[in-house]
C-alpha cells in the first residue's frame, strides 16, 4: 500500500506530464508570433494599413504557415501508406506552396527594414510598392492550399470506395450466416440450408470450394460432397418440374 509520499509524488508527476503536454501543444503556435508581429507592424506603420487589416495579415502569416506544414506532414504520411502512384498526393504541389509562401514572407517583412535602415526616401517608396505586391501574391499560396486539401479529401474518397468495392467483391457471398457454422455431415447440414443456399453450393468453382474448406476448417471433399448433393437435389426438382 502506497504511503502519502507515495501518492504524493504520483500526483506531482501526473501533473508534471500535464504541464508538459500542456506547453508542448501549444508552444508551436507561438513560433510564428514574431513575423507576425513583424507583418502587423510593417503593415500599420509603413503601408497605413487599418490596424484590423494589419492584424488579418498578420493572423494569415501564422495560420497558412501552418497550414502548409500540417498539409506536408499529412500528404507525407499518407504517402508512406500508399504505395500506388494513383493514391499519392501531391507532395510537388505542397512543397513548391510552403517555398512560395516562406520567400514572401521573408521578402515582405525584410524588404521594408532593409529601405528603412540603409536607403533613401526613395528607396522606399519602392520598397512599400514591391510589399504590396508580394501581398497580392499571398493569394497564391492561399488558394493551392485550398485546392490540394480538397483534392486530397476527394482522393481519400476515391480511395476508400476503391477498396470497399475490393472487399465486397473479393468476400465469397455464399459465406452467409447458413455457412457460418456448418455440420460436416449433408444430412445435418440440409436441414439448414433454404434453396439459395442449395443454388450457391452447386455454384462453387473450385477456388471458392478451396476457400470455403478454409474458412469454414473442413476438407475439400467435404465441401466437394455437399457441391455434388446440391446439383443432384437441384437436378431432381427441375426433373420434377418438367
Amino acid at each position: 500500500m502506497d504511503n502519502k509520499f507515495d501518492r504524493l509524488n504520483k500526483r506531482i508527476n501526473a501533473l508534471e506530464s500535464s504541464i508538459v503536454n500542456l506547453v508542448t501543444a501549444t508552444a508551436p503556435w507561438l513560433a510564428p508570433l514574431a513575423p507576425a508581429s513583424m507583418t502587423y507592424y510593417h503593415m500599420r506603420d509603413f503601408l497605413n494599413f487599418e490596424p484590423w487589416l494589419s492584424f488579418a495579415l498578420a493572423l494569415l502569416v501564422e495560420v497558412l504557415g501552418f497550414g502548409t506544414v500540417s498539409t506536408a506532414l499529412q500528404f507525407w504520411a499518407h504517402n508512406r501508406k500508399n504505395v500506388a502512384k494513383y493514391k499519392k498526393a501531391p507532395m510537388g504541389v505542397i512543397i513548391f506552396t510552403f517555398s512560395f509562401y516562406l520567400i514572401l514572407i521573408l521578402l515582405t517583412n525584410v524588404v521594408i527594414d532593409i529601405a528603412n535602415a540603409f536607403g533613401s526616401e526613395n528607396q522606399l517608396q519602392w520598397a512599400l510598392i514591391t510589399v504590396r505586391a508580394l501581398l497580392t501574391l499571398q493569394t497564391i499560396p492561399g488558394a493551392l492550399i485550398v485546392a490540394v486539401r480538397t483534392s486530397h479529401r476527394e482522393l481519400i474518397k476515391s480511395v476508400r470506395r476503391s477498396q470497399s468495392q475490393a472487399g465486397s467483391q473479393t468476400q465469397d457471398p455464399k459465406d452467409s450466416e447458413t455457412f457460418r457454422k456448418l455440420p460436416k455431415d449433408w444430412r445435418a447440414l440440409r436441414p439448414t440450408l433454404n434453396e439459395t443456399d442449395i443454388r450457391n453450393l452447386a455454384d462453387l468453382t473450385p477456388e471458392s470450394v478451396r476457400e470455403l474448406s478454409l474458412r469454414h476448417e473442413v476438407t475439400t471433399r467435404t465441401v466437394e460432397n455437399w457441391r455434388a448433393y446440391a446439383i443432384q437435389e437441384l437436378k431432381g426438382v427441375n426433373d420434377d418440374r418438367r
